[in-house]
């Protein structure tokens, strides 16, 4: 495409913007509020085990102020292909065809074993909003937020659950018909957490899957995997 003289399309005039405004200088904090995540722990079959296999450094953005590297803010278990076929595997079990303990548990119990997670949440509130800071660089008001955010969905989710599972609990005419509808779950979910709102997005695919009986096999987000 050629250009006319002395005129750019918007985005060639922003980037050329953006190259004439000057570096801005690294960040630099101290260690008072620096978290180390312990992610030497994989959730499999049901319950947390301590990793033994290989392990990544989680890195901040943020630079230390006596080192000058980028801070160190945990260490995040790393598994390999035969590790993610046991967690499919697993997960299969788990589901068993529909018949599994959890797709099987009344909704009710479901959601009661959902809001004692949400209650653990909400009691490492702090920590989890001081991690979004560090590990993605949000400032405090946007990863209280979306802490908040997540929290008010979550409960938003159960209260609609419980309001669809009574309406269904009749008979009523679909299409004409007259039928008794209930919902009902799928299987094994994959998650995939985005970097850019890694609590949030995750938490939001991953509560209401569970609240419906599926069994989910989760993977971190590439950034943004400590607060997971």
């Amino acid at each position: 495409m050629r250009l006319a003289t002395g005129l750019r399309p918007p985005l060639v005039q922003t980037f050329l913007l953006l190259l004439s405004l000057p570096r801005a200088k690294p960040i630099t904090v101290g260690p008072d509020t620096k978290p180390h995540v312990n992610g030497n722990r994989i959730l499999l079959d049901g319950g947390v085990h301590a990793w033994q296999g290989p392990s990544a450094d989680v890195l901040s953005p943020i630079q230390d102020a006596e080192t000058g590297k980028r801070s160190v803010i945990g260490t995040l278990a790393q598994l390999g292909e035969e590790d993610a076929i046991r967690a499919v595997e697993s997960a299969a079990a788990a589901w068993d065809r529909g018949q599994g303990e959890w797709p099987q548990m009344p909704l009710a119990e479901r959601i009661e074993r959902v809001q004692a997670v949400v209650a653990a949440l909400k009691e490492r509130r702090d920590e989890i909003v001081n991690v979004l800071m560090w590990e993605i660089c949000k400032n405090e008001a946007d990863a209280a937020a979306e802490f908040d955010r997540t929290m008010d969905f979550i409960q938003k989710t159960i209260d609609t659950l419980k309001r669809m599972d009574a309406e269904g609990a009749r008979w009523r005419s679909v299409s004409g018909v007259m039928a008794f509808v209930r919902r009902a779950a799928i299987g094994v979910m994959l998650l995939l957490g985005p970097f850019n709102y890694p609590f949030n997005e995750t938490y939001a695919a991953l509560i209401p899957a569970l609240l419906m009986g599926n069994v989910v096999v989760m993977k971190l987000p590439a950034i943004g995997q400590a607060q997971g």
